[in-house]
């Protein structure tokens, strides 16, 4: 079926959701008006932000307007769920995508540059238009082997803030459902690239009162990564803009904790510990388990409760960095949390977790400090429940 497409210039979106005339500059960081077009596909909604006038998206445009599209786009869904980006100064958002299904699932697809990169307005919108083409997909419920609950002969109360009283008994059977996929894709010339892919998944039937438990990671299938690649591979592959830049060090974190409120900690996580070059190992998190194969780099994983924290390191034992800095290093982490459950079910928005990638690039052949540019990104995933 040929998809429909509706345009909405900022000043009036989606009926009246909100009216807005300018945007404020952060430092020396200009943000322009951006255009939103909404692609109605079967069963979901997609909505394309980018600059119309090269000018990057405001972080608070995003803020303030996502979670709109999202609840106006499955009014009827107990949980809605979208993430927004958090950069580093000097770095600015390009396009944003995201595709909302009525149960209030999304599919959302972030791209971001250093504010010094030159923004072409119609290659962002070429890019998302073709991401749009495919419906989103989610893995069905996945039940863990195990029961868990009140064991039998025991029971729980619980008293709300109205001094609503609610009793738990017995062992339930609990399962995983997917939230669906959150994807970042910053472009950094002349240093290299960042790419960041994961999956969100909620415990549900857990019979648990007091908390909500949630996982980051990849999906069933084996999509989700997180990669770096250098501008020295780049260059050589005669993509222009590029340097001979290497990978010195990428450093990932899950930060369960970024809302006092909620009370989050981290529950598990995987890889843990020291795992050195070309080893395997399994990890078991949530509703999956993969082996993670480890290539050419050494993997430090520390829980560092709530965030979960893992640094690759590049550099070889000679001070000299190895051949894997100038490839593609691509990992899949991934942890799980839990949240205050009467905080987090009050009907407000709330940030549950922070993703982060950041990566160090370096011009020297030497392992040694000088020439080392570091860049970053992140992604925060909100939860609103009712």
């Amino acid at each position: 079926m040929r998809q429909k497409v509706v345009w909405f210039i900022l000043g009036v979106l989606v009926g009246s959701l909100f009216v807005a005339s300018a945007y404020p500059t952060n430092g020396s960081v200009r943000y322009g008006t951006p255009a939103i077009q909404r692609i109605p596909g079967e069963n979901y909604t997609a909505y394309l932000l980018y600059p119309k006038n090269g000018l990057p998206l405001s972080p608070q445009f995003l803020k303030q307007t996502i979670p709109k599209l999202v609840e106006k786009s499955a009014p009827n869904a107990k949980w809605h769920v979208y993430a927004a980006p958090e950069l580093p100064k000097g770095s600015v958002i390009t396009g944003y995508g995201i595709k909302v299904t009525r149960d209030g699932r999304v599919d959302i697809l972030i791209t971001a540059t250093n504010m010094n990169n030159l923004i072409l307005p119609d290659r962002i919108r070429g890019e998302l238009l073709e991401w749009s083409k495919k419906a989103p997909k989610f893995k069905p419920d996945v039940i863990p082997k195990e029961k868990i609950g009140v064991p039998k002969g025991w029971e729980v109360k619980t008293v709300d803030s109205n001094g609503n009283v609610k009793v738990y008994s017995g062992e339930s059977s609990p399962y995983w459902h997917n939230f669906g996929r959150q994807e970042l894709r910053y472009d950094d010339p002349p240093y290299g690239k960042l790419y960041a892919e994961f999956y969100m998944w909620g415990l549900w039937n857990d019979n648990n009162p007091q908390t909500e438990t949630f996982a980051c990671t990849k999906d069933r299938s084996g999509h989700g990564i997180y990669r770096v690649t250098p501008g020295i591979l780049l260059k050589r592959q005669g993509i222009s803009g590029y340097g001979n830049y290497r990978v010195r060090k990428i450093v990932i974190t899950h930060d369960w904790g970024i809302e006092p409120a909620l009370h989050g900690y981290l529950d598990d996580m995987g890889p843990v510990g020291i795992i050195n070059n070309y080893q395997t190992i399994p990890i078991n998190i949530g509703p999956i388990s993969y082996p993670l194969a480890v290539g050419g780099y050494k993997v430090y994983g520390d829980a560092i409760d709530p965030p979960a924290m893992w640094t690759i390191d590049t550099l070889g034992t000679d001070g000299l960095y190895t051949e894997t800095s100038e490839h593609t290093v691509g990992i899949m982490v991934a942890s799980s949390g839990e949240v205050q459950e009467n905080v987090l079910h009050d009907g407000r928005w709330h940030a549950v977790v922070r993703v982060s990638l950041s990566a160090e690039f370096s011009d020297n052949e030497r392992a040694t400090p000088t020439g080392v540019h570091q860049e970053g990104t992140s992604l925060t995933w909100y939860v609103k429940v009712g």
